[in-house]
């Protein structure tokens, strides 16, 4: 059988731009051996294949393959998979906003698609979590030794390094300048000498409020024990998180704030996230995560019986 699929770009309006996400929109038929397979064979780092709904009220269920297996849905893939669906038609928008629900391996995910004659196709993910925020962090010495940077690129003015456990549990850290947040990298001595591994903090998040792009707000990056240091990932997964992190600091009032996040470099794969967060100083924290995206490639693959 032959199944389309498209790679897909997102939060960007540039082709080949974003993060690439590899969609298959009509998946049914297929196994998770092969969708594995799929994912290895076309190189992609996250594949995401849509099957038909199980009732009437979703518009389809979403698995999330990368090359080592079935991962966790995601908002930049879930945002690849509402853009290929609505443009292609096969999901029509009969409104301006267009609201939709997708069912994935942890329960279902709110997405709002926007088109106006004038705008491009605009995808927003609703995510709702109950965010976990410890003020235990690695000293400013510690912080400096593990990301192999110097006392006075740490940011201690306006934010505090905290932890913050939504889905995952990360280390965020303010940075004084975007050149910080470029030229950081992982020391791992200093690493697993400090309270990180064993406070299960699985990825460190930096960010600074200086950026290449005068549209956005924060320049943020992740790194990790399993980031490479040349990797720069795909930061949509963290947004609930990071949104809770400033949350947490007294100058942020209760309120709805909106801004935009830059991940990447403008010359190389660069995103802007779309961010609006509910701050109502409530257990439960509401954050929609937006974008833009674009389709770069498209194609057919025949899979052999």
């Amino acid at each position: 059988m032959e199944y389309q699929f498209y790679t897909t770009d997102v939060f960007t309006d540039q082709v080949f731009g974003g993060a690439p996400i590899l969609v298959f929109p009509a998946a049914e038929g297929l196994d998770d051996n092969t969708m594995l397979s799929l994912t290895r064979e076309m190189r992609h780092l996250e594949a995401v294949f849509v099957f038909p709904p199980s009732n009437s009220e979703t518009q389809g269920k979403l698995r999330v393959f990368g090359p080592l297996g079935e991962r966790s849905y995601s908002i930049h893939t879930t945002v690849a998979a509402a853009h290929v669906l609505a443009s292609t038609g096969a999901i029509p928008l009969t409104e301006t906003h267009t609201p939709l629900i997708f069912e994935h391996n942890q329960g279902v995910v709110s997405v709002h698609v926007t088109q106006t004659p004038d705008s491009p196709l605009f995808t927003q993910v609703s995510v709702s979590s109950k965010p976990v925020i410890d003020h235990y962090v690695p000293s400013e010495t510690e912080l400096a030794n593990i990301l192999s940077l110097q006392m006075n690129d740490l940011e201690n003015k306006k934010f505090s390094p905290m932890m913050v456990a939504t889905e995952r549990r990360y280390l965020i850290v303010p940075l004084r300048s975007f050149d910080a947040v470029r030229k950081a990298r992982l020391n791992f001595k200093a690493w697993n000498q400090s309270s990180g591994p064993s406070s299960m903090v699985e990825e460190i998040l930096l960010f600074s409020r200086e950026t290449e792009q005068i549209s956005a707000n924060f320049h943020v990056r992740l790194i990790g024990p399993d980031i490479a240091d040349h990797d720069d990932p795909a930061v949509g997964g963290v947004i609930p998180a990071f949104s809770a992190f400033l949350c947490a600091h007294e100058h942020i009032r209760k309120g709805t704030y909106i801004f935009a996040i830059e991940r990447g470099c403008a010359d190389v794969r660069q995103s802007i996230l779309h961010v609006e967060m509910d701050n109502k100083g409530e257990q439960t924290l509401t954050v929609r995560t937006g974008g833009n995206a674009t389709i770069s490639v498209e194609g057919k693959a025949k899979i052999s019986s």
